[in-house]
């Protein structure tokens, strides 16, 4: 899709407005200070506008390559830095397995848009930079910038919950060549099914181990990564399919917090019950709390709040246009996953991620 170039704005249009804005929240003295300030670097401010209309020209989309530079440049924590949480709207989805219940149609909702990516826009078309970017995609850490990796021949999400980390097929390969389409809801609810029903990880299968190095500041995690990178084995394949993942579900144990502040910490945070649920690489997480509750964190360098809240959207409108009533007993494959391992207790030992996974 075509973009069209981001208009570099006019100094004196931007100037103008905001003096307007300043005016309005400054006090008449710094005011006047700021207006004295303001004509005294006239000729420095002219020359910035021409770097920036010359750093710009013939560059598409310059606002968004800037944004994304800047945040994927930081090195802090993502959960405490760009973490985006949001809650989804009640469900229809009521009674004992509401939990299970509600998993299984928002994993077949994001397969869905997934195979189809033009939903997301619905009647009103939108530039897609940014939507390129939302599934199956990672922040990886670099050693001095992040950077946002696309796996467009994904076909699994990850489910992490007590009992570990399981790869679950969530989209099946077309006839046409690149086309994919949902897989039966009754083979996502079988899936989940098996892995909700299991005895917590033992430690090799520990959940947290991973998710909490995604949790370190990134300079932390990108020494421990290239450790587990260089080391080879079954760590670093379970790693390969967590980053290439559609996207990641946590099943957490307990009910949301009862008030929406609290339970947005919980999505982006988790809770001291979690074990680190969270995979803060990846550019989209789920969380599906036991009551049904569901929230969906973001990663802000690969989107922005316009369009994480447009997915949350069509998300919880596509799962609730269908219910365990839909499943087609006839076309079913029986799946049990298994657990990803991820032996690296030495490096866990160096680096000790768990802290800076949980709420405090």
């Amino acid at each position: 899709m075509a973009l069209l170039d981001y208009p570099v704005p006019d100094l004196d249009v931007t100037l103008k407005e905001a003096s307007r804005v300043l005016q309005l929240v400054l006090s008449p003295e710094e005011y006047i200070l700021y207006k004295s300030a303001l004509s005294q670097q006239t000729e420095t401010l002219n020359g910035i506008h021409k770097q920036l209309k010359s750093s710009a020209s013939c560059h598409e989309n310059w606002v968004t390559d800037q944004f994304k530079q800047h945040l994927l440049s930081c090195l802090d924590s993502l959960p405490t830095s760009t973490a985006i949480p949001s809650v989804l709207p009640p469900s229809k989805a009521k009674g004992e397995c509401v939990q299970l219940e509600r998993a299984t149609t928002l994993l077949w909702a994001v397969a869905k848009l997934y195979s189809e990516p033009w939903l997301v826009e619905g009647d009103v078309p939108t530039e897609r930079t940014q939507q390129s970017e939302v599934f199956a995609a990672s922040r990886l850490p670099g050693k001095h910038q992040d950077q946002i990796k696309v796996y467009p021949e994904s076909l699994h999400a990850i489910v992490i919950c007590h009992g570990g980390v399981f790869p679950i097929q969530i989209v099946q390969s077309c006839g046409e060549a690149g086309k994919v389409s949902p897989v039966p809801l009754l083979d996502l609810f079988t899936q989940l099914s098996h892995v909700m029903h299991l005895p917590p990880a033992s430690i090799v299968h520990d959940p947290s181990t991973i998710c909490g190095f995604s949790a370190l500041n990134r300079q932390a995690w990108y020494a421990a990564r290239e450790e587990i990178l260089k080391a080879g084995g079954e760590a670093a394949r379970s790693l390969g399919v967590m980053e290439s993942a559609i996207l990641a579900l946590s099943l957490e144990d307990c009910s949301a917090p009862v008030d929406l502040a609290n339970t947005l910490n919980a999505v982006r945070l988790g809770g001291e019950n979690s074990q680190g649920l969270r995979y803060y690489d990846k550019v989209v997480n789920m969380v599906v709390f036991k009551d049904g509750v569901t929230g969906m964190l973001f990663e802000h360098s690969a989107l922005d709040g316009m369009v994480a809240g447009l997915v949350v959207g069509r998300v919880w409108k596509i799962s609730e246009s269908i219910t365990l009533e839909h499943i087609d007993e006839s076309d079913h494959t029986v799946c049990h996953p298994s657990p990803l391992e991820f032996p690296i207790g030495s490096i866990k030992l160096q680096y000790q991620p768990l802290p800076s996974v949980r709420s405090k």
